[in-house]
């Protein structure tokens, strides 16, 4: 993750999560994770993607963790859809496979990051934490990894930026919550999120994350100042 420390343990209640896969093990293993946490209520789990869609419209999660590959349909097209109708949903991709092209889907899509079904359990219940806080669920070196894969061209607003907008996406290279970069550049919350909502608009971007990509690639963001 850019924030490979771990997220502070969240005040507001418990994080509602859903799990998606399709493999019953995997998506029990991952219950049972989600579970022992006592900031973290587990308000379904789907096998299929016509399942997450009626769990979501009942049971309102805050956090998806959404299989790659299910019997009716991939979870990136799903995650488009999803945040079509409820934006404020953070989805994380689940995958056992680390290709380039399967990380560029999930951050098109709208996904907070993508997380390989092989890592620990800490490291799911931080990419739960981080992405309940807004914070993009993903590694400098993936990052790093897949640029010359992300084909998506250039936006010729880009230039647009405002020195105030490029300020606010460095930070948000830096895996600082709107709340942070209200703070640190001494303005509101609803400003901050005005300036992200301008920044996305203007690099083409459907997510924060794929701001950081694109405003990298282009070369408005080093991968020194990325983390």
């Amino acid at each position: 993750m850019f924030d490979e420390r771990g997220a502070d343990t969240p005040s507001e209640g418990p994080i509602r999560v859903l799990i998606v896969d399709d493999q019953q093990m995997v998506a029990q293993g991952l219950a049972r994770i989600i579970s022992n946490e006592v900031d973290f209520k587990l308000v379904g789990i789907a096998y299929d993607l016509a399942s997450a869609v009626s769990q979501i419209e009942k049971n309102v999660p805050e956090v998806i963790l959404m299989d790659y590959r299910l019997p009716d349909g991939d979870g990136a097209t799903a995650t488009a859809e999803i945040l079509k109708r409820n934006p404020d949903i953070k989805v994380v991709m689940l995958t056992g496979f680390g290709s380039e092209e399967i990380l560029v889907k999930a951050i098109e899509c709208g996904c907070v990051g993508l997380l390989s079904k092989a890592r620990p359990a800490s490291d799911i219940v931080n990419a739960v934490r981080n992405a309940w806080r807004g914070v993009s669920v993903m590694t400098s070196s993936e990052l790093a990894g897949l640029l010359h894969y992300y084909t998506r061209p250039p936006n010729n607003q880009v230039s647009d930026l405002t020195p105030r907008e490029l300020e606010v996406l460095r930070l948000l290279g830096k895996a600082k919550t709107v709340e942070a970069i209200a703070g640190e550049l001494y303005m509101s919350v609803h400003t901050g999120r005005n300036h992200i909502r301008n920044i996305l608009s203007k690099l083409g971007a459907h997510s924060k994350l794929e701001a950081v990509t694109i405003a990298t690639r282009d070369g408005l963001l080093s991968l020194s100042e990325i983390g």
